[in-house]
């Protein structure tokens, strides 16, 4: 199955061609260019395959939270290029594929720096056999997780999922014995993204094109002319 990937929840978005979880080729955004550069580089990645578009049997995108714009892009097209070419498409939030691509098991946080001192994120449990989210999405200062944390997993090991492009976030928490980091490389939940989608794909778990919406947790921050 011939997949399309695309995050651009982050401020270096991704686009990828693969066949489910294996990789063909993968292309990394400059910082905050996915307007510009996104379906730009999805042409050159086709072309350097010997690929054309109508050989796409899938889409796989990530909902966020992140970039209320980058979502909104990485979407558009997604639901553009599945309605012209008649393609089932599988929406995932960006927390879910990190956890499921995180090799370890246990709490574990998600973390990513949003807007005015504040945090995307929301709890997991993971074990052998099955990734739990344990709470809504959240949007919250980091002493409103910390306080989370104690009320809910008590003396329990945390470990905080972090993207390597977010690791001056370390910075600003205060650290526990209790608290461990695992930085997520760019590129490293690709496989998992599409062996997701194309295991949603293959069992018919595909998502309705107009109905499909990225995933905000938060109100978009408006700013005035002259501020």
């Amino acid at each position: 199955m011939f997949l399309l990937g695309i995050d651009t929840s982050v401020r270096r978005g991704i686009v990828c061609l693969g066949e489910k979880e294996d990789i063909i080729i993968e292309k990394i955004l400059s910082p905050h260019s996915s307007s510009q550069r996104l379906l730009p580089s999805l042409d050159i990645l086709l072309k350097e395959r010997g690929k054309k578009i109508r050989d796409l049997e899938g889409i796989v995108v990530i909902l966020g939270p992140g970039s209320f714009t980058g979502l909104r892009i990485g979407l558009s097209l997604a639901k553009s290029l599945a309605f012209t070419l008649k393609i089932p498409l599988v929406g995932i939030p960006s927390f879910d594929v990190w956890v499921a691509s995180f090799p370890g098991q246990g709490i574990i946080c998600p973390l990513l720096q949003a807007y005015g001192g504040k945090f995307y994120t929301a709890f997991y449990k993971k074990d052998e056999r099955k990734v739990y989210r344990k709470s809504k999405y959240l949007f919250s200062a980091w002493k409103e997780i910390e306080e989370k944390i104690r009320r809910r997993f008590p003396g329990q090991k945390i470990t905080f999922l972090i993207p390597e492009q977010y690791k001056n976030l370390v910075n600003k928490m205060k650290l526990t014995d209790n608290y461990s980091f695992f930085f997520l490389e760019e590129t490293a939940h690709l496989k998992t993204l599409l062996k997701i989608g194309a295991k949603n794909v293959e069992s018919g778990e595909t998502d309705d094109t107009f109905a499909l919406a990225p995933l905000y947790i938060s109100s978009p921050v408006i700013k005035k002319r002259g501020k």
